[in-house]
């Protein structure tokens, strides 16, 4: 699932080819992929109009729209990506919802569909955005550490991934940050101590930062769809679990050590059980 990095991808990426240029036409291929507000009405209302600006909140890419309060607002899912063409005969498999310009289109691409779409004034209207925690990007140490004391119960993977605590982590950077800061993803947050707690969130931020320019550059040659393929992992350095954990189970640490799996908040987890204490 796009996380922090490859959201702030796409934001790079629909601005560098989408910006500014009359929207002529919209093909709705798969209807269910726009939540509000109907097709017709969410096709009417963006005719003739332009992209001027892409901000991210989460997970959730935020397209703002020329003369307009309407906001597009994407959330990708398992699998939703954006592709742009400027062959409008190119065949984009998986191509949802394309937003045509005249010379070229922004394909809206979901495998799974569980990627969805919705144009709305209010960004509060929108559940998970209602709800949305402290950017994993933005909040301070402060907030950090006292989110930890306030979730002393709940485990701590499951406490980064909870988008009502901490917006934008999802599973495969919450396994990347605890196994960067020696944390066993196992772990209440009640057993891990301060200067554990401390690392984490130095190590968050590091993970986040570093992973955004690799993805950022991805974007810069792949289409995006391939921002979440093997390739892009292959990109990250050899001591990140994102150049193993789908490629080859060797610990970053030490490649004597094998990387092992277990269901934690109910997803695959990949941690060192010698390395993560």
């Amino acid at each position: 699932m796009p996380e922090i990095p490859e959201v702030e991808a796409f934001k790079s990426y629909c601005t560098a080819h989408c910006l500014r240029k009359p929207i002529v036409d919209i093909k709705i291929v798969d209807a269910s992929a726009i939540q509000q507000p109907s097709s017709t009405v969410f096709k009417k209302a963006l005719l003739d109009h332009t992209f001027t600006s892409v901000e991210r909140l989460g997970k959730y890419l935020i397209i703002h729209v020329s003369n307009s309060d309407e906001k597009l607002v994407m959330h990708f899912g398992l699998t939703g990506s954006l592709f742009y063409t400027a062959d409008k005969d190119e065949r984009v498999p998986f191509s949802r919802v394309q937003f045509i310009f005249k010379n070229g289109i922004l394909h809206w691409t979901c495998i799974r569909k569980f990627g969805k779409l919705w144009l709305v004034e209010d960004l509060q209207s929108i559940t998970g955005l209602k709800k949305l925690g402290f950017d994993a990007l933005t909040i301070t140490k402060k907030q950090f550490l006292q989110l930890l004391s306030d979730n002393e119960q709940k485990n701590i993977k499951a406490f980064l991934m909870d988008q009502d605590i901490i917006a934008g982590i999802g599973n495969e950077y919450s396994d990347e940050a605890l196994f960067q800061a020696g944390i066993d993803p196992r772990h209440s947050v009640k057993d891990l101590s301060d200067s554990t707690r401390q690392e984490l969130y130095t190590m968050l931020h590091k993970v986040l930062l570093y992973a955004i320019k690799i993805q950022k550059k991805n974007s810069e040659t792949a289409s995006g769809p391939h921002l979440l393929s093997n390739e892009a992992r292959e990109s990250f350095a050899a001591s990140y679990l994102q150049a193993h954990r789908h490629i080859d189970m060797v610990c970053p640490k030490n490649k004597n050590h094998a990387l092992k799996k277990a269901t934690i908040a109910g997803r695959t987890t990949y941690y060192c059980p010698i390395d993560q204490k």
